[in-house]
């Protein structure tokens, strides 16, 4: 009997040995770092780029006024980002929303990136994409207190915006039943973005409903949303939007 105690006193006090060693190895390893963030390729800047169909089926039962949540791209990467990223500084904007169709940026100060690195502006001005030359200053860009969505002309609307909501299908269609809750882009008003690294760009909705173009196909029935837009990119410090690539 003495030797089964002994025995097991031994046991337990190198178990205790080993917990205590491996709790004093944890405490000194070093922190793990956060993933750096990607560098940007020159060619993303000064060019036409162009994204089809970004974005998702609704969740199954959402009404056309459901608001959804939010899902990221980022501008300078030419990629979807996941949620996981939130705050970092990888995404530059945001759609969430009726049809996920209210844009914001990515800012420290407020909306999705509250809290992360993001250096993020948006702003809309009044002109077609390929009229708008001139990057507006750094004080007239929104900082993610109140995204762009619906405008004034439609329904719903929330100030000025990037599209017309014609929920009862009376505005641009005619009245038709299957005309109602459709979203149009309006060609004279164009977003201006910062992204949350310091650069920026311009940015033309052409429509949010997958692998359709022109107006006279989208219907409610259409799959929405699913954004195709394009864009141009210019370094931090650049106050012209060029195309030269």
């Amino acid at each position: 009997m003495k030797i089964t105690k002994s025995s097991n006193l031994l046991k337990f006090i190198a178990i205790f040995v080993f917990l205590t060693l491996l709790g004093a190895c944890s405490k000194s390893d070093p922190k793990i770092e956060p993933e750096p963030n990607p560098e940007i390729s020159e060619g993303m800047f000064n060019r036409l780029i162009t994204v089809k169909n970004f974005g998702e089926e609704l969740p199954a039962g959402s009404l056309p006024t459901t608001a959804q949540s939010s899902i990221y791209y980022s501008l300078e990467q030419n990629k979807a980002i996941t949620p996981d990223y939130r705050l970092t500084a990888r995404w530059d904007i945001s759609f969430a929303g009726i049809y996920r169709s209210f844009i914001n940026c990515n800012n420290s100060s407020n909306g999705d990136g509250i809290g992360g690195p993001g250096k993020g502006g948006i702003f809309l001005v009044k002109k077609k994409f390929e009229d708008v030359v001139d990057i507006p200053s750094d004080a007239e860009f929104r900082r993610g207190e109140k995204p762009y969505g619906t405008d004034d002309s439609g329904a719903f609307g929330e100030g000025l915006g990037w599209y017309l909501y014609d929920f009862g299908g009376n505005i641009k269609g005619g009245g038709a039943e299957n005309k109602k809750h459709v979203c149009y882009p309006i060609e004279e008003h164009t977003l201006v973005v910062r992204t949350a690294n310091g650069n920026y760009a311009k940015i033309k909705i052409q429509s949010i409903y997958k692998d359709l173009l022109d107006p006279k196909d989208w219907y409610k029935t259409s799959p929405t949303p699913f954004f195709t837009f394009q864009y141009v990119l210019a370094k931090s410090g650049s106050t012209k939007f060029e195309i030269k690539n």
